[in-house]
């Protein structure tokens, strides 16, 4: 299977992260990283650690909005 590497990162990106993963881990990165047409593991490392942020960040406010529905601010339990 052939597929061109290409920058799958913003350009304003500077830091680098050393990970140390096992041999089955690294070939999984590996293997999505190229069915998601990024450049790298890495790559694919950054893309899924934002995407577990933003869908933490947006269960954190899915939860607050619930428990500020269910117990209304200022209202007496």
């Amino acid at each position: 299977m052939g597929w061109d590497t290409k920058r799958s990162y913003p350009v304003d990106a500077c830091k680098t992260v050393t990970v140390r993963a096992t041999a089955g881990q690294k070939a999984r990165w590996k293997a999505a990283a190229q069915r998601k047409g990024m450049g790298t593991p890495g790559a694919f490392l950054a893309w899924a650690g934002d995407m577990a942020i933003a869908f933490l960040d947006t269960w954190e406010r899915a939860n607050l909005e619930h428990a500020n529905q269910v117990n209304p601010p200022g209202s007496k339990l």
